[in-house]
């Protein structure tokens, strides 16, 4: 390995070799980190440190595993590498512990990212003339290392879990509220094998299973990999370069049956009042949009479910889906996925649904213009008729619909298009560790722009407003749970006669006017999200992040801004 020029360790300053001012490690315990330093200049000293051995390397003093090696690295001149977001796992402790017990006194601390470690590892060990060795990975133990992986996930209420793999190692993160974080890591071979195990016990997989192909797939509880509490994890696993993959896994926690109630969902008593009415009606069509993971199964299955409880169970319903998600105990639900010659599942079992004469027909996801005629007719017969459909808003729907080719007379029809609802979730900040805005812009998380648009819409100084803090004993990277932010849509003929004319300004200002000035009254999603901003549960970066920019619902809708801290006001004394 060739050796650069550094500077030396100096705790108080001092000069190096070439008589500069010295780097200053800050010493003093656990809680000690480099200072004065770059972030190129710290991985560059710990590149080059050739004063100091690393001790838990391949032939070092201290016995660590090589999942420990993608957390800590520890020199003997005390100076320590830790992975972002293990500074105070068990693990890493452990190994701080057993350096103490070799006589070394771990006392200057660095952060570094995964990837930097198995760089300085790799760098190190060939300095010592190792190889990686080769990782052949038994079935069982891929299988074991899937089970624990879920269970970690699942424990720690994960929506997803992310394998990326790359030349040095396997990178593993997972989403918990939205936010996704580092778990940890293991050698390349192992994440294939890994990846592998998952696909050798899922359902649904298609014919192409090379490790080159695209893949879906979906694990249940015959696969014996999952946990209680998780009913199913949804696999899509992506070729990258170098034959290697990136896999996601989506996790369906158990959501039973008699969970029927949406309120504390987090949709605002408009939106509940909407939702309520499409229910009552068992003919005409209504769509949920939302990214993946927007909790569109949650409010569905709910929603159904009541609907069901309500008609005092004497309607039928028959549900396609790919795969079976809903738990709806009245339903006929059948599983549907594309067949051997590539035509679309869903058109078969559309025809199919038609000739079971249902009163409600639920569709998991219109993305074909086949199944989308399909849907329409049911409608048009007298059934209703509960699908998703992918859009970025509410009103975006009827979008949506005419690219799958649905006829515009169709659309302008009162009778079939009934509700539109479109939803997110966004995490409620906690309120054991938030913060002001104030404190927020004082310690630069926030730009004055942001702040002084805020106080403007809301009505209040920056200390009376809260951002998302870093993170306590109660919570989890300062969130203490999900909510939903929505808008709800129960379509008019003048709504729908202007969106056929292609009037769009005219259609969202009709739906957004008060309802005692002639419109609909509805309100948009930023709406809703801001207005659980004013009353301190959300965040607003991740609200601009997964909804929009607060200075765009300043310019289309500030004639709103009135309503907005009424609404604010409304939810505050609820929350008392």
């Amino acid at each position: 390995m060739a050796v650069m020029n550094k500077p030396t360790v100096s705790s108080k300053g001092g000069t190096d070799a070439k008589g500069g001012k010295g780097i200053g490690l800050k010493p003093g315990g656990e809680d000690s980190f480099f200072t004065g330093m770059t972030e190129d200049d710290r991985k560059e000293y710990l590149m080059n440190m050739t004063d100091a051995a690393l001790l838990t390397g391949e032939i070092g003093e201290i016995d660590v595993t090589e999942d420990d090696r993608r957390r800590i690295a520890v020199f003997s001149n005390g100076v320590c590498a830790i992975a972002t977001n293990s500074r105070w796992s068990p693990d890493v402790k452990a190994v701080l512990v057993k350096a103490k017990r070799a006589n070394v006194e771990p006392r200057y601390f660095l952060e570094v990212d995964t990837a930097f470690m198995v760089n300085l590892y790799e760098a190190f060990d060939k300095s010592y003339g190792m190889d990686e060795p080769e990782n052949d990975v038994p079935e069982v133990e891929r299988q074991r290392k899937l089970k624990d992986l879920i269970a970690l996930a699942a424990s720690r209420k994960a929506s997803d879990i992310h394998m990326r793999v790359l030349r040095r190692y396997t990178e593993v993160k997972i989403r918990v509220f939205g936010r996704v974080q580092e778990i940890g890591s293991m050698p390349p071979d192992e994440g294939m094998a890994v990846m592998q195990a998952a696909f050798s016990v899922a359902s649904d997989v298609g014919e192409n299973s090379s490790i080159m192909s695209f893949q879906q797939g979906a694990l249940n509880m015959k696969s014996g990999v999952l946990p209680p509490g998780v009913d199913m994890l949804r696999l899509q696993y992506s070729p990258t370069s170098e034959n290697r993959g990136a896999l996601v896994a989506r996790l369906k926690f158990s959501t039973p049956a008699n969970e029927v109630e949406i309120d504390t969902l987090g949709y605002n008593d408009d939106q509940i009042k909407d939702i309520i009415a499409f229910r009552r009606r068992t003919n005409g069509l209504y769509i949920l949009a939302g990214k993946v993971s927007s909790g569109k199964t949650t409010t569905l299955q709910r929603t159904l479910n009541k609907m069901y409880l309500e008609k005092n169970k004497e309607i039928s319903m028959f549900t396609i889906e790919e795969p079976v998600e809903l738990e709806l105990p009245g339903a006929i639900q059948c599983p549907v996925k594309k067949k051997p010659d590539g035509t679309d599942g869903f058109v078969e079992a559309m025809k199919s649904a038609l000739r079971s004469d249902p009163n409600i027909i639920v569709v998991g996801e219109i993305r074909s213009k086949e199944t989308a005629y399909l849907a329409i007719q049911a409608v048009m017969t007298g059934h209703a008729l509960w699908s998703t459909v992918h859009a970025g808003y509410a009103l975006g729907i009827l979008d949506r619909l005419t690219d799958l080719g649905v006829e515009s007379w169709k659309l302008e029809d009162p009778g079939i298009v009934r509700g539109l609802i479109y939803q997110r979730l966004c995490g409620v900040i906690c309120k054991n560790c938030r913060t002001t805005m104030e404190e927020a812009l004082e310690k630069g998380r926030v730009s004055n722009e942001l702040v002084e648009q805020m106080v403007h819409i809301f009505g209040k100084g920056p200390d009376e407003l809260y951002a998302r803090g870093k993170g306590c004993s109660e919570c989890k990277l300062g969130l203490a749970s999900r909510t939903v932010v929505a808008e709800t849509v129960p379509t008019d003929p003048e709504l729908l006669s202007l969106y056929s004319k292609g009037m769009r300004r005219e259609m969202f200002q009709y739906w957004v006017k008060p309802v005692e000035e002639g419109g609909l009254g509805g309100r948009p999603v930023m709406h809703h999200a801001l207005t659980k901003v004013g009353a301190g549960l959300l965040d607003i970066d991740e609200v601009e992040e997964e909804v929009d920019l607060v200075s765009e619902y300043i310019k289309n809708f500030s004639n709103l801004i009135p309503r907005l801290r009424e609404d604010v006001a409304e939810l505050e004394a609820t929350l008392e």
